[in-house]
Parts: structure tokens; C-alpha cells; sequence
């Protein structure tokens, strides 16, 4: 079981939110000061006049580390730790340099090279993780673009002793792309039958997410996974960093989106290994909790019989959290919206404790409790969907009585899980 068991859900679910928020625009804000330092650029300074300048950022260093002159590690991006108390730093330093978007987006470079007084919403963000004590081991969006790409970071919080996975949702046509596939791959989490712990099934998860998890890292020659190379990342922390070895902290793996369907399957391949003593996770804690926002299906009923082995196991346990009226965690595509998707979205089902948030109802507590596409239909699936609702309905008042419960509290709630 945990380490800390007695951990109420107040005490996780708004941390993970905000890291769950907080990889969509961390991303953004290193892609624009990636793609723009160094560069000459012309802004007008009259109706007929221009002047050329040198974006040159103030300490790029706190955010960017790879031109630091440490040695690379194997199985991090990172070359070093990056705290929160460094990304308010830079923020505060060169603020000018951007456009924070409004209600979601992107962050875009400033142009007209603007100075700013007034912080960022971002920056109170920063000030929270700052409390917790934050600090990303390792954050790799290496090959992510406009369009997408797998990004995930690596945190430590020493303040609540854990240790967390989060994965970026979706942002772009490449991520909408493999969000459409949902062709069952039976063999990239199932590689031997000692991985099927149900005898006479046969597992399947999403393609279009197993791919990017279990494709090979680009850029490196041993041909890991993906997948390996975030084990062997966690792995590390557990085993070596002075902060965490041997400290009882626990593992939670989060996203929103598409990151919550990669937080449920990295979780659930990291439990697996964990049931069969893999030396592969030998560090890690017994138990793995996955705790994702806006998570769409990741598998099949013989995936949900193999997840729930190792629930039934006390390995891994998941909260689920959905708005009611979002359609992104629901199966059962009907026309038109199912002839945009590959393979077929009847044959999946959802795992894990569901936290059914309303616009203003308690929420609902609920084993699995998948829903169909029809029944989530409404005027505003995409503002149900947005990680800023998810925001206002974990914050509702309405809903503080439930985050007085631990995960296996709300385990006993939802009932047995062998339905």
C-alpha cells in the first residue's frame, strides 16, 4: 500500500491538476524560447520605419539545460534540476519576450518586445509548486512541435514526499492524430505471456497511445523504448537521489487528456512489472497511483481484467476524474464523429475509481463507470473538456467532503472492482 496512507485526497488532486495545467504551458514557453533565441528580428518603430535587435533571454539557463556542461545522463533530458523558484526567475527576467495566452492556447513571442510589471498567471502557478517545494528531475519535450509530440516530466515534492509522472495532453494535429487510433495493440505491453496474468485473454490497448509510449527514443542508438526510458528515469530517483531514496515517498502518475490515457498505461505497465519482480522497478513503491483528468479509454475488457489483477493485487490504483458532458473519456463513437476514429471505440471500457464532477452536484463516486459518446452530448463538450473546467469543478465547495477520503476509502466506496 502507500507509503503515506492516510493521505487525503484533498492533499494530492489540486497538486496534480496544476501539474497536469502546468506541462501544457511549461512546453509552450520552452518551445518559444527554443525557437527564437539568438535570432534577428525587426520590430517598427514608425509607420515607415524598423529597427533590427538580438532576442538574447535573460539566464535561459533556468529553464533550458542543455548547454550546461554536466554530463548527460542516460535515462534524463535534463542535464540538471529545474525548481520552481528557477521558472519564476526566468519568467520575472524576460517577461517581455512573451504573449501569455488568454483562457488556454499558446504562448507566443512578443514582437513588439513589450515590458510587462504585472506577472503572468503562470507565475502564481510557480508560486504554489514553489510551496511544495517542487522541482522537475527530469522534463523532455525534446522532439514535441506546435503539432504535438509525447512530452512528460519527472517531479520531485518534497514537501508531500512524493515523486510525480505527469504526460502533456493534446495540442495538435500530430496528437489528434493518435488520438484517433483506436486499433487494439495486443503486443507492445503483453511482450511475453508472463505478462498475461488472466489466463485465455487476450489484452489490447490503444494504438495511437502505446505507440507513443512504447516507440523507440529518437536520437538514441540502444533502441529503448520510450516507455524504458521513463522506468529506468523513476527507477533512478528511487534508488539514488539523496532526497527520495529510502524517504517513503510514494508514486503518482497524472495527465489531462491525452496525458491522463498515457498516465493510465505507463502506471499500469510499471505495476506490472512491479507484480513480477522485474529488476526494472525494483526501487519503486509497492503500489503505483495513477490519479488522470479527462483520461479517454486506453483498453479492452481483457486489458480491464489484467488491470484489475493488479488492483485485486494492491499494485496500482487509479482515480479517475471526468466532467460530466465531456466527451473525451467516453465509448461507443457514434456517426458522425465514429468515421474519424480507426478501429472500433465499443470494444473498450474504462478502469479504475470514476470522480464525476457536475457544474454544481456533488460529485459521483463510481467503480469504471464508462460512459458512451451519445450520453455525454450537449451544448459544451469542449468546455467540459478544457483543463480550466476541471479546475472550477475540483474547486467547487460542493465537492470538499469527498477529498476527506483516502484513495482506499474511495476504493471502498466505489465497491468491489470486479465488475
Amino acid at each position: 500500500m502507500s507509503n503515506n496512507p492516510e493521505e487525503k485526497l484533498h492533499q494530492v488532486i489540486h497538486h496534480l491538476l496544476r501539474m497536469s495545467d502546468f506541462v501544457y504551458s511549461f512546453a509552450n514557453v520552452r518551445r518559444v524560447v527554443k525557437k527564437n533565441r539568438d535570432q534577428i528580428k525587426k520590430k517598427k518603430t514608425g509607420w515607415f520605419s524598423s529597427e533590427e535587435y538580438k532576442v538574447e533571454y535573460d539566464t535561459p539557463a533556468l529553464i533550458l539545460t542543455q548547454r550546461g556542461a554536466q554530463e548527460e545522463d542516460d535515462n534524463q533530458y535534463l542535464k540538471y534540476d529545474i525548481t520552481a523558484a528557477m521558472i519564476k526567475e526566468f519568467m520575472e527576467k524576460n517577461r517581455k519576450w512573451f504573449v501569455e495566452p488568454e483562457g488556454g492556447g499558446d504562448w507566443v513571442f512578443d514582437k513588439t518586445v513589450t515590458e510587462k510589471t504585472e506577472p503572468f498567471l503562470l507565475e502564481e502557478m510557480v508560486d504554489l509548486c514553489a510551496k511544495d517545494n517542487m522541482r522537475f528531475y527530469d522534463y523532455d519535450d525534446e522532439f514535441s512541435t506546435a503539432a504535438g509530440g509525447l512530452v512528460y516530466g519527472v517531479i520531485i515534492n518534497l514537501t508531500q514526499k512524493r515523486v510525480v509522472v505527469v504526460f502533456r495532453g493534446t495540442v495538435g494535429a500530430t496528437d489528434i492524430g493518435t488520438d484517433r487510433d483506436f486499433r487494439l495493440d495486443h503486443e507492445s505491453l503483453f511482450e511475453s505471456e508472463d505478462d498475461i496474468f488472466i489466463p485465455g485473454g487476450k489484452p489490447g490497448t490503444h494504438k495511437g497511445f502505446t505507440t507513443y509510449l512504447c516507440d523507440e527514443k529518437k536520437g538514441e542508438d540502444d533502441g529503448r523504448k520510450v516507455l524504458e526510458r521513463i522506468l529506468s528515469c523513476v527507477n533512478e530517483v528511487f534508488e539514488e537521489n539523496a532526497d527520495v531514496a529510502g524517504q517513503g515517498f510514494d508514486l503518482y502518475v497524472t495527465g489531462h487528456s491525452l496525458g491522463g490515457g498515457l498516465a493510465n498505461l505507463f502506471s499500469f505497465k510499471a505495476a506490472q512489472l512491479k507484480a513480477k519482480g522485474d529488476e526494472r522497478v525494483k526501487h519503486l513503491p509497492e503500489l503505483v497511483i495513477a490519479l488522470t483528468f479527462a483520461a479517454p479509454v486506453v483498453g479492452n475488457e481483457d486489458f480491464n481484467k489484467e488491470y484489475q489483477y493488479l488492483e485485486k493485487k494492491g499494485v496500482l490504483r487509479h482515480i479517475r476524474v471526468s466532467n460530466e458532458g465531456d466527451l473525451v473519456p467516453t465509448t461507443n463513437f457514434i456517426p458522425p464523429f465514429s468515421f474519424g476514429i480507426k478501429g472500433d471505440s465499443s470494444l473498450y471500457t474504462q478502469n479504475g475509481v470514476n470522480l464525476l464532477f457536475h457544474h454544481k452536484d456533488e460529485v459521483k463516486v463510481e467503480y469504471r463507470n464508462t460512459k458512451s459518446f451519445g450520453s455525454q452530448m450537449g451544448f459544451s463538450p469542449l468546455t467540459n473538456h478544457k483543463v480550466g473546467e476541471y479546475h472550477i469543478r475540483v474547486g467547487l465547495e460542493v465537492n470538499k467532503k469527498a477529498y476527506e477520503q483516502t484513495v482506499e476509502e474511495l476504493y471502498k466506496v466505489a465497491g468491489e472492482f470486479t465488475d
